[in-house]
C-alpha cells in the first residue's frame, strides 16, 4: 500500500476516478485491510517488521508461541537463551573458601556453595582455570542464594587438587557434562535452555484528530496490490487529508509504545495506573523494556570493532552462531555515523567506474552511496532509519552541537526464527488492532455536504483506536547502544 498522488477536485470528479472507493469506509467491510495502513509509513520499522509482514496474532488464539492469561495479558517461554554461568557463593559449612588453599587431595570430598541449585549429582563442573569438580550430592539449601554441595576433584590422579582462588564467592562455573556408573538407576534432567517465562500486556493507543472543512476537501490516491485468483491486482482507493494525518499520528504513537512502552502492571497482575474514574489504564512493555539489561550499553564513537563485537556477542545467544540477520533501527544521526563508518571501510576498494561509489556520466564523476548493511563472519546487519528517534515530540538530551541523542540510539533486534517462530511478534485483540470512528461537523467528512451534524465545528473529526502488544521471544539476543557525552 502506497500514496500515489494528491488529487484535486477536477480529477476526483472525473469519470476516471468515479469507481474509487473510500479507504476508511473499506475498513468496515474488510477489517484486515486496516493493518495494511502501516505500509504507508515504512519509517516505523518495528511496526513494519511485525504487523507489516503479517507477524500479528490474536491474543485469544491457541498458539505454541504464547498463551493468553486474560483479556489483556499473555505469557510465553523465552527461546534460544542458554543457561548463564553459575556463580560460587560464600560457603557457610566449614567457613569461607580460602583463596590460598588447595582442596581435594587424595580424592577427599569437600563442601562448596553456589548461588543457585542448577547442578545435580554426577554433574561435572568446570572452573575458570579449567579445573573440573564432580558433584557428589544434591544441593542443600542454606539461605537465599546459597546452596551447598559435596564435591570432589574430577581426576584420576591422587595428587590433583583445585585452587580455592577459583572457588571464592563470585567466581564463575559452567556445566561440563556428567558421568554415571554402569547400571545406574537414577538420572537427572538438566535444561540446556533456560525455562524462563515472560508476561506482557496489551496497550490501547488512541488518536483523535480534528480538521477544517477546507482541508477535508483535499484527497489522496492510495494504491494497493492484492492477490485475486493467484494474480497480483492493483486496486486504488481515495482518502482525505484528515484521515491521512490521523493515521500518521496514530502510527507514530503506536511505534513510540512499541519501542519505549513500560508496563503499568506488577508481578501479581495488579495495575498501578487508573484514570479519574478509577478505571485501570493497562500498558505493556515495549522493546527496550523487554531487552535484558546486560544487553544495554553506551558508546562515544561507533567503530568497526564495536559492530563486530556486538555481532559476535549477539550470535552467542542465538540458536545459530552464523547465518543470522539482525535488524538495526536508528535515527538519522545514527544512520549518518553508520554511513561514514562504512565509507571509511570502503576506502581502498574504490575503482572508476566499476565501483558503485564512484560513477562516471558524460565525462563527469559522481561520488556517493547509501550504506544500509554490514556482514561479519556470517552474521548480517540490515539498517533502517526509524522516524521515531528524530521526531520533535520524542524528548531527548542533546550533544554539544544541539543534535538529539535519541537520534544516535542503535537498537539491534534479533530478526531470526526459533523453531519456525519469529523472534519478534505483535499481539492484538481480534478486530481491535485498528478501529476507526467519525464525528461529522458542518460540511461533513468531505467538507461540502449539507445536512445533520454531530458538532457545530466547521470541520470534522476522526478517531483511531488500536490495541497491541509485543513479544520478544529471546530478550537476551538483542542489543541497545546509547550515545554518551564525555
Amino acid at each position: 500500500m502506497r500514496v500515489v498522488s494528491r488529487i484535486n477536485n477536477n480529477v476526483l470528479n472525473s469519470a476516471k476516478t468515479a469507481t474509487l472507493r473510500e479507504l476508511d469506509k473499506l475498513f468496515t467491510q474488510a477489517p484486515n485491510m486496516a493493518a495494511k495502513t502501516i505500509r504507508l509509513y515504512p519509517q516505523n520499522s518495528l511496526s513494519m517488521f511485525t504487523e507489516g509482514l503479517g507477524e500479528i496474532y490474536n491474543i485469544n488464539e491457541k498458539s505454541d508461541n504464547f498463551m493468553s492469561i486474560n483479556k489483556n495479558g499473555y505469557k510465553w517461554k523465552i527461546r534460544g537463551h542458554q543457561i548463564p554461568k553459575v556463580l560460587f557463593a560464600t560457603r557457610v559449612t566449614g567457613g569461607a573458601i580460602s583463596s590460598g588453599a588447595d582442596y581435594g587431595a587424595d580424592g577427599a570430598k569437600f563442601i562448596v556453595a553456589f548461588a543457585s541449585s542448577a547442578y545435580n549429582p554426577n554433574d561435572i563442573v568446570k572452573l575458570q582455570d579449567g579445573s573440573l569438580i564432580f558433584i557428589d550430592s544434591s544441593p542443600v539449601f542454606i539461605a537465599e542464594g546459597v546452596y551447598e554441595y559435596s564435591v570432589s576433584v574430577n581426576t584420576g590422579s591422587p595428587t590433583a587438587t583445585v585452587s580455592g582462588a577459583y572457588m571464592e564467592a563470585g567466581k564463575e562455573t559452567g556445566a561440563a557434562g556428567n558421568a554415571y556408573p554402569e547400571l545406574s538407576d537414577k538420572g537427572y534432567i538438566s535444561a540446556a535452555v533456560a525455562g524462563e517465562e515472560h508476561i506482557n500486556y496489551l496497550t490501547k493507543v488512541r488518536y483523535d484528530w480534528e480538521w477544517s472543512a477546507d482541508a477535508a476537501a483535499t484527497k489522496y490516491l492510495i494504491e494497493d496490490t492484492v492477490q485475486i485468483n493467484g494474480k497480483s491486482v492493483r486496486q486504488n482507493y481515495v482518502t482525505d487529508q484528515l484521515f491521512m494525518n490521523a493515521m500518521e499520528q496514530y502510527h507514530f504513537k503506536k511505534e513510540m509504545e512499541l519501542i519505549y512502552g513500560r508496563t503499568t502492571m506488577d508481578a501479581r497482575g495488579r495495575c498501578f495506573r487508573q484514570d479519574e474514574k478509577g478505571q485501570d489504564v493497562i500498558k505493556g512493555d515495549g522493546l527496550i523494556a523487554q531487552m535484558s539489561d546486560s544487553s544495554k550499553q553506551t558508546y562515544t564513537k561507533l567503530t568497526i570493532g564495536l559492530l563486530e563485537d556486538i555481532l559476535a556477542d549477539m550470535s552467542l545467544k542465538m540458536a545459530k552462531r552464523t547465518g543470522n540477520t539482525i535488524l538495526l533501527t536508528t535515527g538519522m544521526q545514527g544512520y549518518k555515523e553508520f554511513g561514514r563508518l562504512m565509507r571509511e571501510e570502503h576506502k581502498g576498494f574504490w575503482s572508476n567506474p566499476a565501483d558503485n561509489y564512484v560513477k562516471s556520466k558524460n565525462g563527469k564523476l559522481q561520488l556517493g552511496a547509501e550504506y544500509n548493511a554490514f556482514e561479519f563472519q556470517g552474521n548480517k546487519i540490515v539498517v533502517n532509519v526509524n522516524n521515531t528517534f528524530d521526531h520533535p515530540a520524542n524528548v531527548s538530551g542533546k550533544d554539544s552541537e544541539g543534535r538529539f541523542l535519541e537520534s544516535s540510539k542503535f537498537l539491534f533486534v534479533d530478526a531470526s526464527s526459533y523453531d519456525g517462530v519469529k523472534n519478534i511478534q505483535m499481539i492484538a485483540k481480534n478486530g481491535r488492532s485498528f478501529v476507526t470512528g467519525e464525528l461529522d461537523g458542518v460540511g461533513g467528512q468531505d467538507g461540502k455536504t449539507s445536512g445533520k451534524v454531530a458538532t457545530p465545528l466547521d470541520g470534522s473529526a476522526k478517531i483511531i483506536i488500536g490495541t497491541m502488544g509485543l513479544i520478544l521471544h529471546n530478550p537476551y539476543s538483542s542489543y541497545m547502544l546509547e550515545k554518551k557525552i564525555i
